[in-house]
């Protein structure tokens, strides 16, 4: 049902209740004496509701034409029609249903004449002389019914507005994201499309830097030699800029699909590959198995121990630990070293596009490895994360799913 109102100051709209929300309803008082009306308007004023008389059944249904009311006093006995024909005919509209109604009489009613009026809908019979705490008590409790059903439809209907800008707000976020999904895609297209067509002029450069160099050595002072030095260093680090960033491009376009692994032939591939001179690696016998992409996990593992060898102490030999352990049902990899540690403040720092930290002169890198690692883990639904402080070694680990249907490894590895 729908009442008037008047807002107080915290109005329902805003969260209030109680007295900060004073919600004014309807009283309709229906009698065909102007004393009694007066009379009944005076007890029920105290309520603070807004009160409409009505002379007669047919005034009545004329105000139920337009407002709601929380509650209806009828008097029972009125010329030409009385409170029970009101009743009926009020009862005959689906709007005014269940609109309470209390029965005012001045005789004493027989028990078939109040059957008839609960019939059509009373909820109450009061009898003159009306005991005025009797009807405001009786009156008030339809009063708050009423209103705290409009409080209830006013918060349905915030509710659902609410509801509804919400809707249209996730719409335009997921429009953005799509929008920025395709934008990332096109600039990682365009990233790898540049990468690769940078490498081939920098291999040329790289050789012409060494047939002058190799060639010509005689002919150069020093100043020139040494130019031609620092040309071949600048041309050898862009291309491995260009190669990092060719694998990140992969790793964000490759379909990832997971398989059982064993990690133990992957790591002693890699090893071989990268060339681990001077360096101690442990490999714990019995490495746990995972689930994981072979090329993703192949980038991670690489990426990891290559970190692991080049950020040590001049004069201290290398020495990297890799192990596993079982975690809240994930296979924990650590990987550790004995480098110079990084400070925790750039613990979350590292994994992100060309972040490099610490002394960058005497370690050469791109800052791209770390991230290489971050997304590879993330695109298999694994986490990484790492252990450190400066001056005591780095513990680096990786969370992914174990692969229970792979035999574990019989014999440890050793570089």
């Amino acid at each position: 049902m729908e009442y008037s109102r008047v807002q107080a100051v915290g109005t329902a709209r805003n969260g209030a209740s109680g007295s900060a929300s004073r919600e004014i309803v309807n009283i309709l008082l229906v009698d065909d004496q102007p004393g009694k009306l007066l009379a009944h308007e005076a007890i029920l004023s105290e309520l603070g509701q807004r009160i409409v008389k009505a002379r007669n059944g047919l005034e009545a249904l004329e105000q139920l034409l337009r407002d709601d009311f929380a509650v209806i006093l009828l008097d029972v006995n009125m010329p030409n029609m009385d409170g029970f024909e009101t009743a009926s005919l009020i009862r005959q509209r689906p709007r005014f249903e269940k609109t309470p109604i209390i029965f005012i009489t001045g005789y004493n009613t027989t028990d078939l004449d109040r059957l008839k009026g609960y019939e059509l809908g009373a909820v109450d019979y009061l009898f003159l002389p009306i005991v005025p705490q009797v009807l405001k008590a009786k009156v008030n409790v339809f009063v708050e019914l009423a209103r705290q059903t409009q409080i209830i439809k006013t918060q349905a209907e915030d509710l659902a507005e609410h509801n509804q800008r919400q809707a249209g707000q996730l719409e335009v976020i997921q429009k953005l994201n799509v929008e920025l999904q395709e934008a990332n895609q096109e600039l990682e297209a365009f990233s790898y499309s540049v990468s690769h067509d940078l490498r081939a002029p920098l291999r040329s450069l790289t050789g012409y830097v060494q047939v002058l160099l190799e060639d010509y050595d005689s002919r150069l002072d020093e100043d020139g030699r040494n130019h031609l030095r620092a040309l071949d260093r600048a041309a050898r680090r862009m291309d491995c800029l260009t190669r990092d960033l060719l694998a990140y491009g992969r790793i964000a376009r490759e379909a990832v699909r997971l398989e059982p692994l064993r990690l133990e032939p992957i790591l002693e591939e890699i090893i071989a590959l990268n060339g681990t001179n001077n360096v101690k690696i442990n490999i714990q016998r019995g490495l746990c198995q995972v689930k994981a992409h072979r090329f993703l996990l192949e980038q991670t593992l690489s990426n990891l121990i290559n970190n692991a060898t080049k950020f040590v102490r001049s004069g201290t030999q290398p020495q990297v630990n890799i192990r596993t352990e079982m975690r809240e049902g994930q296979v924990r990899l650590w990987v550790e070293d004995n480098g110079i540690g990084i400070d925790p403040t750039y613990h979350r720092k590292i994994f992100s596009m060309f972040e490099r930290v610490g002394d960058m002169h005497n370690y050469e890198g791109t800052g791209i490895g770390l991230a290489i690692v971050h997304r590879a883990v993330h695109r298999m639904g694994g986490v990484c994360g790492v252990e450190s402080v400066p001056g005591q070694g780095s513990r680096f680990w990786v969370d992914l799913p174990p692969a229970t249907d792979v035999e574990p490894a019989a014999s440890a590895a050793t570089a």
